[in-house]
């Protein structure tokens, strides 16, 4: 086990299957590149919810993001109760923007900015 020195600050991103969700990956990390902040990008079997609350946990930032399979993707806050992410994309109700918007968002949570806006 890795010792809290040796964890990078860095926004966890984990996801059931970066194969599957490569595109939505990539407009993340743009958003996160964009407000310069790194993330580390984890692989695991279960709900996007837990995805996300596991991400956050692991977070030396406390902010992760979770998506499934299908495309649907959460950032959450360790401080946030399970089930109030800060954010929810559903996949097919958005376009490609907001997955950059969600990278975005989560970077200024880590900067302590304001959020923005779709």
């Amino acid at each position: 086990m890795r010792g809290f020195e040796d964890i990078k600050p860095s926004i966890i991103i984990c996801c059931e299957n970066p194969e599957k969700v490569s595109t939505e990956l990539k407009l993340i990390q743009q958003g996160l590149e964009e407000e310069g902040v790194p993330a580390e990008i984890k692989t695991s079997n279960d709900d996007v919810e837990s995805l996300a609350i596991s991400a956050a946990r692991e977070s030396r930032l406390g902010i992760g993001i979770g998506i499934s399979s299908d495309g649907k993707c959460l950032l959450q806050h360790k401080r946030m109760p399970p089930g109030n992410p800060v954010m929810k994309i559903f996949p097919g109700l958005q376009d490609g923007k907001d997955y950059r918007l969600i990278g975005c968002n989560a970077a200024r949570l880590a900067k302590i900015m304001p959020l923005k806006l779709y």
